[in-house]
């Protein structure tokens, strides 16, 4: 399998990426792929990472047109071979247990033998989106070894996400193209292929509590609800082999819920959040109106 993190000015969490893939899966291919970071922090963990993996930034000359978070998948999408399942992951994310060959060659089995399979999602699921009973609807499906969401209204993460594992040859197949947002995406894979589907046993989640940026910036508002949550690094506990075990053989199948399964070192408010302004409408009110009067003076 070939892992691809994309990034962006945030250093101590690509570490706590690059560190978590060395550790739970070195047997596998990592690229690096930066939108240009300058932040100098950032800098020095890429020049870092670059002794040991393939790293492509987007500042140099990379011989690929990279810019933003869908145009760099789609450079990956097509630098990865035919002949390998190709993984993305991004800086604020980690692996959570070991990624075995055994893990991968059932991935693998998985879509050859299920031709209505493009997505899968190695991510555990958020506890945040659980909160509405409309979007509890998640089935697990014995004969694919699969779990699957059917949310009331058609949502991200319903047929993509950002996350995923995929076959190439199989979006290529399909003459897939990674468009720009999420929902776009999630529209063109509900065309294609089957509902995204999702591991009994994820391996990599997002972190919690972590900073973030909009369009490569920070508004203010953005800043303030970062502040308000304490936002920091806060890496998450690699499961141990019984934990591992325990999932993979519950009976009746347990629903992968990241709060239920993953520990933190430092304690954090639950249900977990990955956006500074989660819950908080009226900060993301002004974000979108700062946002705006820059456009006006840009």
């Amino acid at each position: 399998m070939h892992i691809f993190v994309f990034s962006y000015n945030r250093s101590a969490q690509l570490d706590n990426c690059i560190r978590s893939i060395e550790a739970c899966a070195p047997h596998c291919q990592l690229t690096i792929i930066d939108d240009g970071s300058g932040d100098p922090a950032t800098q020095a963990v890429l020049r870092k990472a670059a002794q040991r993996h393939q790293v492509i930034d987007r500042t140099s000359e990379s011989g690929h047109k990279l810019g933003g978070l869908y145009a760099n998948m789609q450079a990956a999408y097509e630098m990865a071979h035919a002949d390998e399942l190709m993984c993305f992951l991004q800086d604020d994310t980690q692996m959570v247990r070991p990624l075995t060959r055994e893990d991968i060659e059932v991935l693998r089995t998985s879509f050859a033998s299920q031709p209505d399979l493009g997505f899968i999602s190695p991510a555990f699921v958020r506890g945040i989106s659980l909160r509405k009973k409309v979007d509890r609807d998640f089935r697990f499906d014995a004969e694919r070894n699969f779990w699957f969401w059917y949310p009331r209204k058609r949502s991200t993460g319903t047929w993509f996400s950002a996350l995923l594992i995929a076959d190439p040859k199989r979006l290529r197949e399909h003459n897939w193209q990674f468009e720009v947002g999420e929902s776009v995406n999630n529209r063109r894979a509900a065309k294609m292929f089957c509902r995204m589907a999702r591991m009994r046993v994820p391996f990599a989640m997002w972190l919690p509590n972590g900073g973030a940026y909009r369009g490569k910036q920070k508004s203010l508002a953005l800043r303030f609800g970062e502040w308000a949550r304490n936002c920091g690094l806060y890496p998450l506990q690699v499961m141990s082999a019984n934990e591992v075990d325990s999932l993979a053989q519950s009976s009746p199948v347990r629903l992968p819920v990241a709060e239920e399964f993953l520990k933190t070192d430092e304690k954090v408010k639950q249900p977990w959040a990955y956006d500074p302004m989660q819950g908080a409408g009226w900060l993301k009110l002004l974000d979108r109106i700062e946002r705006k009067v820059r456009k006006l003076f840009a």
